[in-house]
């Protein structure tokens, strides 16, 4: 009989604390906050002001225009029903004289948001831009991102994952004669960037000397898949990579236009190749020169490895020597309408059948899998016989699955990207294995930001041939990383709960059961 009142008191002090576990992870489970006309908030930051860590914020579509710093790990902002625009032309100034978003959290999430009029005065920078990273792990999808004068800015550490995004007329001002060049993109000294379906393009046309449509400090550099064209803007460089590091660039469409304020089309290394790793890999890009001279790739100190690219115009393909013969230039592509850029490769081009499989290097991924999809899309690529960008046979018109979700459809480039690495919890990318395909572990330090004025900022002259160094990352100070459980955790937990809380009630209907008599009486 004591053995079974045992049992049954074990039984209950069990039960008891199932059900705290369980009502304890209930309360810790991630909220999701209502922003619009009749919601909870009226703006997005109101929102971001309420939220806790792992957090979500639906931004009903509309306009709105303000500004803050996120400091809540893991949120998510996501704009629904629509793209909602935040639009700051009207106002003095961002939030803290940096940006409309400063993300002083890691892993935070922005996504489907309209980001545009960012802008600060000299005494100020210049600087002002949509979103200004102080944390690691940042993510961006399904963005438009414009006219600010960056258009994304900063980075410490870790890694930072943009995709199906748009970026154009950033770079407004005269920051290349006055203190330093702005950007459509910036991105510090971070460990890993991954740039994916985005379309970067006609940097703003307000003064003569602009920025560079990407710039990457980054020390390794996923450059996969996008349309970089710079039409009519006055763009420095389409990509550069000021610090060299390693870089797979694979899958671009890379255009020069005729207005552009240098010649030089992928620059690599050019203030100084400090980051530790020398290896620069190119495949299957189609660079397109329509400025009439210049250089299609400049590498010094590369170790370059280059397959199935095809270069269009004139200029030299590559500073230090010639390619193996499965990059092709000097030759009629046979592009579908070249004045509309679109590449693709008509009947009879000489691009069909001359590819070869690149070879693989550490399990980073140099073979095309995948194809960029006007505006912002994917395709799966059927394979990689032909040179360049685009499999011949395949259109601009959008992949079945629609390329880049809709607005309210959730993460784009979640599933379906075959062959790339997949985000992981810190905005980073793991294989098919679960491992980074040459990517660090995520370092504490900012990475070894240089000494000019602003942090991320190179003292070297600025590569369009302004003496003005870029207008960089200036005076935030680094938040450490979030200390609290992931959602998954969490979600763990819950399990475990309702596991907890199952097996005690059995055991006490078991103990129950042993205390009735085989035959009453």
């Amino acid at each position: 009989m004591r053995g079974t009142l045992a049992w049954g008191a074990i039984s209950r002090a069990a039960l008891a604390a199932a059900l705290t576990t369980f009502l304890s992870v209930g309360s810790a489970t991630a909220a999701t906050l209502r922003v619009g006309p009749g919601q909870t908030y009226a703006t997005p930051c109101a929102a971001i002001a309420a939220a806790k860590a792992r957090d979500e914020i639906e931004i009903a579509a509309g306009t709105y225009s303000d500004s803050c710093a996120i400091a809540v790990a893991g949120l998510t902002l996501r704009g629904v029903g629509g793209q909602p625009k935040v639009d700051l032309s009207s106002t003095d100034h961002p939030a803290q004289y940096k940006g409309i978003y400063v993300v002083t959290a890691d892993d935070v999430t922005i996504e489907n948001l309209e980001l545009m009029g960012a802008h600060i005065d000299a005494a100020h920078g210049l600087n002002a831009a949509a979103i200004r990273v102080e944390a690691k792990g940042l993510t961006v999808r399904r963005c438009k991102i414009h006219d600010n004068q960056n258009g994304i800015l900063g980075g410490t550490s870790g890694t930072i994952t943009i995709e199906h995004s748009e970026f154009f007329g950033n770079g407004l001002g005269d920051g290349c004669n006055e203190g330093g060049c702005t950007h459509n993109l910036y991105i510090a000294n971070i460990d890993t960037l991954y740039f994916r379906f985005n379309w970067s393009h006609s940097i703003a046309t307000d003064t003569r000397d602009k920025g560079h449509l990407l710039k990457s400090r980054a020390k390794n550099n996923y450059i996969e898949y996008n349309r970089f064209t710079g039409e009519q803007g006055h763009d420095s460089y389409e990509v550069e990579l000021p610090n060299g590091g390693l870089a797979v660039v694979v899958g671009n469409v890379i255009q020069k236009g005729r207005a552009a304020g240098n010649p030089t089309l992928l620059s690599w290394g050019a203030e100084g190749a400090s980051n530790p790793d020398k290896r620069l890999f190119l495949s299957n890009n189609t660079f397109v020169n329509d400025f009439g001279s210049g250089t299609f790739i400049a590498a010094p100190g590369a170790t370059l490895r280059a397959n199935n690219n095809l270069f269009v115009g004139a200029g030299t393909v590559v500073s230090g020597g010639p390619l193996s013969a499965d990059n092709l230039s000097g030759v009629d592509p046979l592009f579908v309408a070249r004045a509309a850029h679109d590449y693709h490769l008509s009947s009879g081009s000489p691009a069909i059948g001359k590819g070869v499989a690149p070879a693989a290097v550490d399990a980073l991924p140099l073979a095309a899998v995948s194809e960029y999809v006007h505006p912002l899309g994917k395709a799966a690529r059927p394979s990689a016989r032909d040179v360049g960008a685009f499999e011949y046979g395949t259109t601009q018109q959008p992949a079945a699955d629609g390329g880049a979700a809709t607005a309210d459809s959730g993460v784009a480039g979640a599933t379906g990207d075959a062959g790339l690495p997949r985000p992981s919890s810190d905005g980073g990318a793991t294989d098919a294995s679960g491992a980074r395909p040459g990517a660090p572990v995520d370092a504490t330090s900012d990475g070894g930001a240089s000494s000019a004025t602003d942090a991320g900022a190179s003292s070297a002259a600025d590569a369009s041939g302004s003496s003005a160094t870029d207008a960089g990352v200036n005076g935030a100070t680094r938040r450490s990383a979030d200390a609290g459980c992931s959602l998954a955790a969490t979600r763990n937990a819950a399990a475990r709960g309702w596991w907890l809380l199952c097996t005690a009630a059995l055991a006490c209907w078991r103990s129950r059961q042993r205390r009735r008599p085989l035959h009453p009486s």
